[in-house]
């Protein structure tokens, strides 16, 4: 029981002196109308309660979805939370995401405002969302596909 309660302690004095972060990010900075973005709301090493930006012109086609991770790596523990969106816009235009709120025990965390240009779309592109940590560690991985050579028959 005493090693219990002294990893716990350990574990919480090791949060407490990390800083939290607040952040957010986006799919894109621009996108055709009629296409999704993907909006991430990031905390790290603190908790609290998120309050969501209002998306003033966009409509929400999905969200918020939560992820959180909670790591021990050497000795440093750190966590995440994610909330995200999934939005599309009502119409061709640049757009201001406004900050999103993070309300703890320390008091307010606050994101910054993010700006979005949305373009007229009359060919009806759809764009697919990457995520862009995901997008190079794929691209950097991938082997070169091999082309394909047409081969002759082996005559006996």
């Amino acid at each position: 029981m005493k090693t219990a309660a002294i990893v716990f302690f350990l574990w919480a004095a090791g949060l407490a002196a990390q800083d939290v972060k607040f952040d957010v990010s986006l799919s894109s900075d621009s996108l055709l109308l009629g296409n999704y973005l993907e909006v991430r709301f990031e905390v790290r090493n603190g908790e609290g309660r998120f309050t969501p930006p209002r998306f003033e012109g966009w409509q929400v086609v999905a969200g918020p979805n939560t992820a959180s991770s909670y790591s021990i790596i050497n000795g440093e523990v750190s966590q995440s939370s994610t909330y995200s969106y999934a939005l599309e816009a009502t119409a061709a235009g640049v757009y201001t995401i406004g900050p999103a709120t993070l309300s703890t025990s320390d008091g307010e965390l606050k994101t910054p405002s993010v700006e979005v240009i949305v373009l007229p779309n009359p060919e009806g592109i759809r764009q697919y969302p990457r995520n862009r940590e995901e997008s190079k560690y794929f691209e950097d991985r991938m082997p070169e596909t091999p082309k394909k050579t047409k081969r002759k028959p082996l005559r006996l």
